[in-house]
């Protein structure tokens, strides 16, 4: 059965404490790890002198080792101060809680079941917010379509679909403020990640709007964005169907908005920057230059033809993504660079995998795209 120490090892890799925090949480760690809660139980007690550092799941470790202590009153003390800092607020999170053996000892104290109840109804109105959120996001996506190229669109986003097979495949537009339907616009597509971990098309979660930082692109560089959805049964990673999709939904949005048919740029992220490189490689394509980001240059569907890459790509990795190596992508950059000649390939230090989701991206991924569009200028 799954716990909470099971999450220890992640919680200890994402610190960003001092080090002297940090370590007493590590040797914290260690003993939860090997359940050597009464030696574990004063390191959590001294890291806690400074309640400024403890983030949301810290005292909940806390309390496991206080629970199988003989200190039920601080366990309970401090999974209150974890459920108030927002612990069980994760969909799921709270029946894993309560079904938890760490926390078995608690289960008697009718503080654990005010404490169970609290969080349950924390979690109900955070989901009613949220549903309310979604609710109004999905009635101006809808309301912002327009079906006409000369029509004037809201800034904003809307939404459409494609029919493939029996497959209606959602996609969003993001309109810039300045959008003239009078002038030809320039576009950007963009294939988000996670596609293999994804059962559904996403497009009913108004979260989408501030956490991609794709859309604050557009807005830089007076933009269309055309933001397509993938899933696992339906993506751009070993569907056929899905890449083509892709041309077709930048076909739709031609008719509809006025778009630059020599300015339109294509990339993604993760698995959409890897899926970047099929369109990259197909000959006669309608892209004028590519982008990636966190991006392994290898596809399921078929090999890639580097040869047949002639137009820019502008790829950027972290040094320390951790899911695809940057040793292994600048091995294999510098085996097909010549082949691929306006391929550029560079690196930041750090950010991890989701580099582009860090506080202080914005920097890069504008001088990404400056590059790019400036590369490209007529």
């Amino acid at each position: 059965m799954k716990t909470i120490l099971n999450l220890f090892g992640l919680f200890l890799a994402i610190s960003s404490y001092s080090q002297t925090y940090e370590e007493q949480l590590n040797k914290a760690g260690e003993a939860l790890g090997k359940k050597e809660y009464c030696t574990a139980l004063p390191f959590f007690k001294d890291a806690f002198k400074d309640e400024t550092k403890i983030g949301t799941y810290d005292y909940a470790y806390g309390s496991v080792a206080a629970a199988n202590c003989n200190e039920e009153q601080l366990a309970l003390v401090w999974l209150k101060k974890a459920s108030e800092k927002g612990f069980g607020q994760n969909n799921g999170e709270i029946d894993f809680i309560a079904s938890d053996p760490s926390f078995e000892k608690l289960h008697n104290y009718k503080e654990w079941n005010e404490i169970i109840s609290s969080i349950r109804s924390a979690l109900a109105e955070k989901n009613a917010i949220q549903k309310k959120k979604d609710d109004n996001w999905l009635a101006e996506i809808n309301n912002n379509k327009i079906n006409f190229k000369t029509k004037k669109a809201k800034a904003g986003f809307a939404l459409y679909f494609t029919k493939v097979d029996t497959i209606n495949v959602p996609f969003l537009v993001y309109v810039p403020k300045n959008y003239n339907p009078k002038i030809a616009t320039k576009a950007i597509v963009y294939l988000h990640g996670g596609v293999v971990n994804t059962d559904n098309f996403n497009y009913q979660n108004s979260d989408l709007a501030t956490g991609e930082p794709i859309f604050a692109v557009g807005e830089k560089f007076n933009a269309i964005i055309i933001y397509p959805f993938g899933k696992k049964t339906f993506g751009w990673v070993n569907q056929l169907k899905a890449f083509e999709n892709v041309n077709s939904i930048v076909k739709q949005v031609q008719k509809t908005y006025n778009i630059d048919a020599k300015k339109i740029y294509l990339g993604g992220m993760s698995n959409g920057g890897s899926a970047t490189f099929w369109f990259a490689s197909q000959k006669n394509n309608i892209y004028k230059a590519f982008y990636t980001f966190s991006a392994l240059p290898k596809l399921e569907i078929d090999e890639i033809n580097f040869s047949n890459i002639t137009k820019p790509i502008f790829s950027v990795h972290a040094n320390d993504d951790d899911l695809y190596k940057t040793d292994e992508i600048k091995k294999l950059y510098e085996t097909q660079k010549l082949n691929a000649k306006n391929w550029n390939f560079e690196t930041i230090e750090n950010g991890g995998h989701g580099f582009i989701y860090q506080p202080n991206s914005k920097e890069i991924i504008e001088t990404t795209f400056n590059k790019m569009l400036e590369k490209r200028k007529n």
